[in-house]
């Protein structure tokens, strides 16, 4: 069994801490957190809880880092990871720039050590059944895409969220995952253009249009503006030649099938104390990469693509301008 530490114990460290408690392959064996009572509250019977995560890294026991930090922090940490020969798994997005998500890779690749990268929509069912909906032809050659995801502004004691220096806003923390999802299923984006509307402190609304290489065109929303406790909600609407696919997570029916030979509606796959979570899974999933030495199921390549396109949507949406990252210009 591997043994894990995890430095971070707020949202994404929580939800990583109970991923865990579902799975047979790993462990966690210490937390980090500068707020040891929140470490101290997710971690259980036989978990070491630290206030400084070079005492993770120099345990000669721990395996694997788990880095749930805010994003401005993953490259010092996960460089010091590798560097005492620990695997890493970073949340998304791997870094603010495509230097430090660089020297990140480079660097677990040098020490031999795993690195993976949390775009752990991939893991989500009614996502990754999309993949197998348009492999089946039933919708034929996918031409369009509409994404959206968010909900209120993430509120944070700190606020460190409202310091774009360190999150990089909702197009580079909230939809790059749709970039990254885009990405696996579509391959290179050629072009982005992206429109922002940032108003008080906390409201933000973008909407980015990424033409890729074979010619699909994606609409993808990133909503940081809904009212406070407004719930946080995803979908998607796939057309095709032959039909179009439909998910939103707000509907009672989230699936939704039409073609020529009519409409098929469905539920969402339940939730199931029997079924693993999407964070377990990609977990699971990374762990068995270790164990195989195997590629990890999202490396720091994927993610450095994807995290091209949100760099290329941010610029995008300061400068008003097409920013083309690959192909011949035309059209």
């Amino acid at each position: 069994m591997l043994k894990v530490g995890l430095i971070g114990a707020g949202t994404m460290g929580r939800t990583h801490k109970k991923a865990y408690d579902q799975l047979d392959h790993a462990r966690v064996v210490a937390i980090c957190d500068l707020q040891p009572e929140k470490a101290e509250r997710i971690a259980g019977p036989d978990v070491k809880v630290v206030k400084d995560y070079m005492e993770i890294l120099q345990d000669p026991e721990i395996d694997v880092v788990d880095v749930c930090l805010p994003t401005y922090l993953h490259r010092e940490v996960v460089l010091k990871a590798s560097a005492a020969g620990k695997h890493v798994f970073c949340e998304k997005p791997i870094a603010l720039n495509i230097k430090d998500a660089e020297e990140m890779s480079v660097a677990c690749a040098k020490a031999g050590v795993k690195l993976g990268v949390g775009h752990v929509v991939r893991f989500f069912p009614d996502y990754y059944r999309l993949k197998d909906v348009i492999a089946s032809g039933r919708i034929g050659e996918p031409k369009v895409i509409r994404t959206s995801r968010g909900g209120s502004f993430p509120s944070r004691k700190d606020n460190w969220y409202a310091d774009y220096s360190k999150s990089g806003g909702p197009i580079v923390d909230l939809i790059i995952h749709d970039f990254d999802f885009l990405l696996w299923l579509f391959g290179p984006v050629q072009r982005v253009f992206a429109k922002s509307v940032r108003g008080r402190e906390m409201f933000d609304h973008t909407f980015v249009t990424l033409r890729f290489e074979n010619g699909i065109i994606a609409h993808v929303e990133g909503v940081w503006s809904a009212p406070a406790g407004t719930p946080f909600s995803t979908s998607y609407e796939v057309a095709g030649t032959e039909g179009l696919y439909e998910y939103s997570s707000g509907s009672s029916t989230p699936l939704i099938l039409r073609t020529s030979k009519g409409e098929q509606r469905g539920k969402s796959v339940p939730r199931s104390p029997l079924t693993i979570s999407p964070y377990a899974a990609q977990l699971s999933a990374f762990f068995e990469a270790i164990e195989k030495d195997q590629p990890v199921p999202v490396s720091a390549q994927d993610a450095i693509k994807a995290l091209e396109v949100a760099l290329a949507a941010y610029q995008s949406a300061t400068t008003g301008e097409v920013v083309w990252l690959g192909g011949t210009r035309h059209g």
